[in-house]
């Protein structure tokens, strides 16, 4: 039998799941909610610069998208209706607290805030893209 050549491997799609351009991380932070209004949504601010309740450090920074988070219970008429990262100062979060019936006060406990990085620099802190190299105007001809 006559030799068939070097052995050769070929995959399809060699792109790793996750691109080095981003990352997903999951943070446990312990939160203590303060009590929210019957029938209304509240606002409240998380995180060592937090307003409402002061945390830990978290590591959250402008520029990361929370994903989702997940409390560690759940209370009858109570819901989290939305969550975001602060536009201007970093370790700083907020959820929005949604309730239908009483005057209830969220779970305390520890939270898990999962969040996306954008990898934009080499440095720890957030990122801007510049398009400094795009033409400032465009003619038609």
């Amino acid at each position: 039998m006559a030799n068939p050549g070097p052995a050769s491997l070929s995959t399809v799609n060699t792109q790793p799941i996750r691109s080095t351009g981003a990352s997903i991380q999951t943070i446990a932070v312990s939160i203590t909610p303060t009590q929210i209004a019957s029938a209304s949504s509240v606002e409240q601010s998380y995180g060592s610069n937090g307003a409402t309740y002061a945390t830990a450090a978290t590591g959250i920074l402008v520029g990361d998208v929370i994903l989702g988070v997940s409390p560690p219970s759940t209370a009858a008429s109570c819901a989290i209706g939305g969550f975001r990262v602060d536009t201007s100062t970093n370790d700083k979060f907020y959820i929005d607290w949604v309730t239908s019936a009483s005057t209830i006060t969220p779970p305390s406990g520890t939270y898990l805030v999962t969040v996306l990085r954008m990898n934009l620099s080499n440095t720890n802190e957030a990122s801007t893209v510049s398009y400094s190299s795009f033409p400032s105007s465009i003619t038609a001809n």
